[in-house]
């Protein structure tokens, strides 16, 4: 599916990507097997052909860049079913919620099914490991949040790994609501003692570790863990709404937390 849009290519809106298809070009290697039956003349077709051909380079080599930087993000649903496998869901948990005066305290991250968390003064760099070997990055509302926290607290210009943004991904296929609302309304249940909290409630939980409770640490890794989690769920349910074939177990990711 991610070959069967248009509308990366100079000039190409949705109505002319509507109207390549009905005409026959329904993918990326249709414009090349018939570019003379192409509706272009001169300079948009070689504009038009030189991004097609671009594209089928780099989906040969799989260069998930590309595609984040190229799609809009309307279409980044496209890219997240492609490399459903290869990506690293993860969520972050803060000190408070101003990006310029706080930092990470959790970070847990769910790649290949296998569970991770990095937690300050313990082991937090060790997340940059993680995204360094990964794939993809994706977070829900990871573009205005966890990735300028992340950038902050590691003192870096920008991380190298390619993020997708769930939010977005999530808005466009019909769900304009925060993660938590969006969980219910897919009937996504959080295990006990945990269901009830929030971010500024996560908050409170680091501070109340600073000052000697050991529960709260625990409980604030597992709201973490949580949300990461529900955000990998969830982008199954919509991607199989799109017509991909993603097999989720939910108890068995609901373990891991």
């Amino acid at each position: 599916m991610i070959d069967e849009t248009f509308t990366h290519c100079p000039n190409i809106g949705s109505k002319t990507e509507i109207k390549l298809k009905e005409i026959g070009f329904k993918k990326w290697s249709d414009c090349i097997t018939n570019q003379n039956k192409l509706p272009f003349k001169d300079q948009r077709l070689s504009s038009f052909l030189k991004t097609i051909n671009l594209s089928i380079e780099n989906l040969e080599n799989n260069n998930i860049r590309y595609f984040v930087e190229s799609f809009k993000i309307k279409e980044h649903w496209r890219i997240l079913g492609r490399y459903f496998d290869k990506a690293t869901f993860f969520d972050i948990e803060t000190t408070g919620l101003n990006k310029y005066d706080n930092h990470a305290t959790v970070i847990t991250a769910l790649k290949e099914k296998k569970i991770y968390t990095f937690f300050i003064e313990e082991n937090l760099d060790e997340f940059l490991n993680l995204a360094f070997e990964s794939r993809l990055l994706v977070s829900f509302n990871g573009n205005a949040f966890d990735i300028p926290f992340l950038e902050r607290t590691f003192h870096i210009p920008q991380f190298v790994c390619p993020h997708i943004d769930l939010r977005w991904v999530s808005y466009h296929a019909g769900f304009k609501s925060s993660l938590k609302e969006i969980e219910r309304q897919m009937n996504i249940e959080r295990p006990h003692g945990i269901e009830h909290i929030d971010g500024l409630a996560a908050i409170k939980l680091y501070y109340d570790w600073k000052i000697g409770d050991r529960a709260a640490k625990e409980k604030l890794i597992k709201y973490c863990k949580a949300d990461t989690i529900a955000s990998y769920i969830v982008a199954s349910i919509i991607l199989n709404k799109y017509g991909f074939n993603i097999e989720v177990d939910q108890e068995e990711l609901k373990s891991l937390i």
